[in-house]
């Protein structure tokens, strides 16, 4: 495969790492582009010689097209945003700073640069009340009572794709677009229900799983990266939205409970009355996926045949961080 030059937005977040070394197994040259340091996590995700972090605001357009002009990147990806579902729920004006208008400056800085592919992090919550299952990434965003289920933070995804492909139409600027859903792994941020699960059985500490909340798919976070990086390369004649999840039925809190029961038998577990989801954000768009196109258009098989592998390798490898950092 041709080495090519890819800038990455959000680089040192959690799947921001793993689509750095996603890449970087994939032979291409990675720039980083950043507001923040590196978590350690992050640093072990990447591995040996992490790319240097270049500092640049989206907000600020001179700052990222001196970026541009200096890398002269092949192709985009963006991941940056604010991921905060609950917070914007009811702050219409924080997703359209936070998200929307950077998403459109970059896009304009790549149309005047000429680069050649923009590939960005959407997500599953830019879904209406879910109207029919496998979701394939035709199901409307919009119907005649509502548009996207997920708050202001699904509107905001909504809105960058509509924008994205609008530029993909009217200019030679190749967009691809993957809609994440539920992503877990070592260095997770967002806990899903998950993260103080599996840390807290690895440090040996009784832990809490809630009852009530939304019934979610739980994507490993290596194959969201795998799509990420799968979209950087793939055929013109590929489609442009994809959905970046794992295609199998969706877990109850207490389905949850239970795959963690067999999967650590020696977990000490209290199942509480908790709710993942009072504020109802997630509910409505959660569905089974449709991940064939995936499979077929971008060659991208799940890293796990189930949840419980899944869980176990992030148990794995955030015990073999513990031990590094002891």
């Amino acid at each position: 495969m041709e080495q090519r030059m890819i800038v990455v937005t959000g680089a040192t977040g959690f799947i921001g790492s793993y689509t750095v070394r996603a890449l970087r197994d994939r032979g291409h040259e990675v720039a980083v582009l950043s507001r923040y340091d590196y978590r350690p996590e992050a640093l072990r995700v990447i591995g040996d010689d992490p790319p240097e972090i270049i500092r640049a605001e989206l907000h600020d357009s001179e700052a990222m097209g001196r970026a541009l002009d200096r890398l002269r990147p092949d192709a985009v990806v963006h991941l940056d945003a604010y991921v905060n579902p609950v917070a914007l729920k009811d702050d219409p004006v924080k997703a359209l700073e936070m998200n929307v208008d950077p998403t459109l400056e970059l896009l304009e800085l790549c149309r005047t640069r000429e680069v050649g592919r923009f590939v960005f992090a959407s997500s599953v919550s830019v879904l209406p009340t879910v109207r029919y299952q496998p979701i394939d990434a035709a199901h409307p965003l919009v119907t005649n009572r509502e548009g996207p289920a997920g708050g202001f933070y699904g509107v905001s995804k909504a809105v960058s794709e509509i924008i994205a492909l609008g530029y993909a139409d009217a200019f030679p600027l190749d967009v691809r677009i993957a809609r994440p859903s539920a992503v877990y792994g070592f260095g997770m941020q967002w806990p899903v229900g998950v993260k103080p699960v599996v840390e807290g059985i690895v440090e040996g500490r009784e832990v809490a799983v809630a009852s009530r909340g939304p019934l979610r798919d739980f994507t490993p976070v290596h194959d969201v990266a795998a799509i990420f990086a799968a979209l950087v390369d793939c055929d013109a004649s590929c489609d442009r939205v994809f959905n970046a999840g794992t295609g199998r039925p969706l877990l109850s809190p207490l389905e949850f409970a239970e795959v963690v029961r067999e999967t650590f038998p020696e977990a000490r577990l209290e199942v509480t009355d908790d709710d993942l989801d009072p504020t109802g954000v997630e509910s409505r768009y959660r569905g089974v996926l449709e991940m064939a196109p995936v499979r077929d258009q971008l060659g991208v098989h799940s890293a796990f045949d189930s949840l419980a592998e899944g869980l176990l390798a992030y148990a794995a490898e955030y015990r073999a961080f513990l031990d590094g950092r002891a």
